[in-house]
């Protein structure tokens, strides 16, 4: 799965795409304006009885959070706009201190992070108005042309929410709520873009030297071209063990057009679950460039291997980062490469073959 990506004087050929929600699918007049407001609604009734001070917290608030109280809208440097919703907690106590001098700046934080969390659950009812259905449409031509994923300053919640009233829930690949948009650096890598209109965001990647940022003010302007020129290869890969560690063995099923074009049955000695798991995913990939397929989606009843290939999870283990790291040096001699998570009801022609395989083992040790 690949496609090649026109913006503008900016061309990209890639694998992944990552869609800022909320530069594109949600209205933030709409949505993040009527958050803001709640917030200093709430902030401003649990901290003053005073109707003076009332309106001297509520209007602040609104003003730190970087909203035109009277038109309801924002400046795209605005910090409610342009940064993670955990940070706010800290950032109102300390400027808010000087109007609530009987409370901490940690009492405030504390209260200000329970109110804010409060607010996004009272905000779902604005998620459900705020679905920009016009660029929806996007996400859903590029399904399975390309790796697609979802990021948000919004809580898991809501997102889900918004997955679901927009129609997506089965066209994003991955979605990372709240903080994952300060970890972007560790999902991007030289194959994935990310797409956004938030200034800020892009201009604190390229001090990173993160290259894989597009700012995009319309994605009505983008052009997508599909690359994949040959066919689309899916491999079902499984690895088994009987003991862990124990006797292991291996089950891969190559399809095009899902027809079965290959099968792989293989026995791997006394290993553990995941080095079968991870054995599976190379032998796979060896393969394939052993019969030149170009283009090939993996899919793996492995949590692990799939969400530390795709980079979700960090690698600790000595023995099987030696494994990661084979199996990345093989992914990049690929025109398209995605791995996806499928339950092992949805795997079970690989897990067939590895049991056979270990089922053939045991039997001849027997005789």
């Amino acid at each position: 799965m690949s496609i090649k990506l026109k913006y503008k004087q900016s061309e990209f050929e890639t694998n992944c795409i990552i869609w800022d929600r909320d530069s594109f699918f949600v209205d933030f007049n709409c949505y993040w304006s009527r958050l803001t407001a709640l917030i200093a609604q709430h902030i401003a009734e649990h901290t003053t009885n005073n109707w003076g001070n009332f309106n001297l917290i509520r209007t602040k608030t609104i003003k730190l959070l970087g909203i035109d109280s009277e038109k309801g809208t924002a400046e795209s440097s605005s910090p409610i706009k342009i940064l993670p919703l955990n940070i706010f907690p800290y950032l109102l106590a300390i400027n808010l201190k000087e109007v609530l001098q009987d409370k901490s700046i940690d009492e405030l934080n504390c209260l200000f992070r329970i109110l804010i969390d409060k607010s996004l659950k009272e905000c779902q009812s604005y998620i459900k108005s705020s679905v920009l259905s016009k660029n929806i449409g996007i996400i859903k031509e590029l399904n399975k042309k390309t790796k697609q994923t979802l990021i948000t300053n919004d809580s898991k919640e809501n997102n889900d929410l918004f997955l679901n009233e927009s129609g997506l829930i089965n066209y994003i690949d991955e979605n990372y709520p709240l903080v994952f948009k300060e970890q972007l650096n560790y999902i991007l890598d030289e194959k994935t873009i990310f797409l956004t209109n938030n200034l800020f965001l892009y201009d604190s990647f390229l001090k990173q030297d993160i290259k894989q940022i597009l700012l995009i003010e319309d994605i009505g302007l983008v052009s997508f071209e599909d690359t994949t020129i040959n066919n689309l290869i899916e491999i079902n890969v499984d690895g088994a063990s009987r003991g862990n560690p124990g006797e292991s063995a291996i089950g891969i099923v190559f399809t095009r057009d899902n027809k079965i074009i290959d099968e792989v049955s293989e026995y791997l000695g006394i290993h553990t679950n995941n080095y079968a798991e991870y054995t599976a995913l190379i032998r796979a990939l060896e393969i394939s460039k052993q019969k030149e397929y170009k283009n090939i989606e993996i899919f793996s009843d492995s949590e692990l291997v799939t969400k530390q290939i795709n980079k979700i999870y960090k690698v600790k283990d000595a023995d099987i980062k030696e494994l990661f790291d084979k199996a990345q040096a093989l992914i990049k001699g690929f025109n398209s490469f995605s791995i996806k998570h499928v339950l092992r009801e949805e795997n079970l022609k690989a897990d067939k073959l590895a049991n056979n395989a270990l089922n053939k083992e045991l039997s001849s040790k027997k005789q």
